[in-house]
């Protein structure tokens, strides 16, 4: 295998994609503050399908998308970005956000394993070490926040969204190598938005006696971690290997722990810190393997 470097533009799409889906975890708790799980994924997804119809027009150029990649894109949307947000909210009702954020952390180990089979993409050793040090950090991380929570449906709850998580990037994957990431992130985020429709007369009920931190939160998860991180994800998505990608998420529970325990006053366990920094060296291990040749 070639070595590969990662581009600029992929590093800035990497990096704002990390920083906002991170801060989406202390988002997500505070929204559910004034919020149900279902409405809140609805409010959200509402506000983000308007940003993407915004962006989606002033495209200067845009693909023709054949009606059955339309079909599937909005199915995408549905399961892997609607139920995951689903699943994650009723989670993050009993799991802190930086715990959900953790376990979260184990979703791109789901993608590499997928992709190796879907996507012939490569696993060396580099590979396997590091995947084996990012669980063992996350494990870590599991005992020190043992005492804030029980294994309640909550956990497995966050356990399905990390599931689907890990699902989606590798479903998405292909039609990026025939659309426009914001092409293909428009039609996702439809998908999501007309899968919760369910909920949004619950959350225009909710909003009338919501906090004004609620609500902000609400929008603010709409326009920030969902339009324009699912976006930047897609626009590294289509430049690098679904595994590399999904590796960096690993920094996510980093960045999610500082925003709980600096936003929501979540204090972390001294096992918790010691394992999330295993969990980060992981990655540089697993980033390793795509600059060695097997």
């Amino acid at each position: 295998m070639t070595n590969m470097k990662l581009s600029l533009n992929t590093k800035i799409a990497l990096l704002i994609t990390i920083i906002l889906w991170a801060s989406a975890f202390t988002g997500i708790r505070a929204g559910l503050e004034s919020f149900k799980p279902g409405a809140l994924a609805s409010l959200r997804f509402f506000v983000a399908s308007i940003c993407m119809i915004i962006i989606y027009f002033r495209l200067p150029e845009r693909t023709l998308i054949v009606w059955r990649d339309k079909i599937l894109l909005l199915f995408v949307g549905a399961v892997g970005v609607g139920f995951y947000n689903i699943a994650l909210n009723y989670g993050e009702m009993s799991v802190p956000s930086g715990i959900a954020s953790f376990i979260v952390s184990q979703s791109p180990i789901i993608t590499a394993l997928l992709a190796i089979f879907f996507l012939s993409e490569s696993f060396n050793r580099y590979l396997f070490l590091g995947t084996f040090i990012s669980i063992f950090g996350v494990g870590l991380i599991a005992l020190g926040g043992a005492h804030q929570f029980d294994l309640t449906k909550g956990v497995f709850a966050v356990l399905i969204a990390t599931l689907i998580g890990g699902i989606f990037s590798v479903v998405q994957k292909p039609f990026l190598k025939r659309y426009h990431p914001m092409e293909v992130t428009a039609y996702i985020i439809w998908g999501s938005a007309l899968s919760l429709l369910i909920y949004l007369p619950s959350a225009a009920h909710e909003l009338s006696g919501a906090s004004f931190e609620s609500t902000a939160s609400a929008i603010y998860l709409g326009v920030f971690p969902a339009a324009i991180g699912y976006a930047t994800w897609s626009y590294a998505l289509k430049e690098i290997p679904a595994s590399k990608a999904a590796s960096f998420l690993y920094f996510l529970p980093g960045i999610a722990l500082v925003l709980g325990w600096a936003c929501l006053h979540e204090a972390p366990a001294l096992l918790s810190l010691i394992g999330g920094a295993i969990a980060m060296f992981g990655v540089w291990v697993v980033n390793r393997s795509k600059a060695i040749s097997n």
